[in-house]
């Protein structure tokens, strides 16, 4: 049996990216510090002095995810084009990762924070939301997609970890909950599917990489790499790989993140 009486030591990470031009490169004040910044990848250390790595548990069914694609395109065919580039990413990071992912369907939910819950126990659809949001229409915004002075970003991918003891007193951790959020008034900057040139699968390649533990590096050459940049192909590379596979199933299953973490 797990005890659960432990907070949910509620650590959050939100990160975005966007387009050339919307942000700046990144500098030596804020360069990854992971395997030469080819990749990046998180650790808590529990009140014991124990490091444990931010990650999903990826010996459950499956992670699911859900699309609300109400703001990716004007057309049914646009916004059907715009979910199968969410499936077909989520299958490049299972691939990658070893952690199944499930397709829910379509939803209307926003990942959004209010007064009294944040985003992650509003949460209903899936442990995953991938939403386009109109930051310009109340309705359809997000206040996790922040403006930085110089205008909103193309997207913010984020996740939420709980921490736990299990019946012998050893802190387990576990992510349980995730969302990437997506500009809509950046459509028609990213080129639908993962070809040649700034592309809307890179975007969301990166973005879900977030939800799924990532940070950004400092490099260009990988996806995780701050600012979204024309590519000859939208994919992850070497060090995206490294990171991908170091929060994934070869570090082996997390005892308890059921029970911890209820599954949708």
């Amino acid at each position: 049996m797990v005890s659960r009486a432990v907070r949910p030591v509620a650590l959050m990470v939100i990160a975005v990216a966007a387009t050339l031009g919307l942000s700046a490169p990144l500098t030596p004040n804020n360069a990854a510090d992971a395997a030469g910044d080819g990749y990046d990848v998180g650790n808590w250390t529990d009140p014991n002095g124990k490091d444990h790595r931010i990650r999903w548990n990826p010996c459950q069914p499956a992670v699911t995810y859900a699309v609300n694609s109400r703001q990716s395109g004007n057309t049914s065919a646009a916004r059907a084009a715009a979910v199968a580039d969410v499936k077909a990413a989520f299958r490049r990071v299972s691939n990658r990762t070893g952690i199944p992912f499930s397709y829910s369907g379509r939803t209307t939910e926003i990942p959004r924070n209010s007064s009294k819950e944040s985003w992650s126990s509003r949460q209903k659809a899936a442990e995953i939301v991938v939403s386009w949001v109109n930051q310009s229409r109340p309705k359809f915004r997000s206040n996790l997609l922040t403006n930085s002075g110089s205008g909103y970003a193309s997207g913010v991918g984020g996740w939420m970890m709980r921490a736990w003891t299990d019946a012998g007193g050893k802190w387990q951790a576990a992510i349980g909950r995730g969302f990437v959020v997506l500009n809509a008034g950046h459509n028609n900057l990213y080129q639908p599917g993962f070809g040649k040139g700034t592309t809307r699968g890179a975007l969301l390649l990166h973005e879900i990489g977030h939800a799924v533990g990532l940070g950004h590096v400092g490099t260009t050459k990988e996806i995780m790499y701050p600012t979204m940049l024309s590519r000859e192909h939208s994919r992850y590379k070497s060090g995206d790989q490294t990171g991908l596979k170091r929060v994934g199933r070869p570090l082996g299953c997390i005892p308890g993140a059921s029970d911890a973490w209820p599954q949708i």
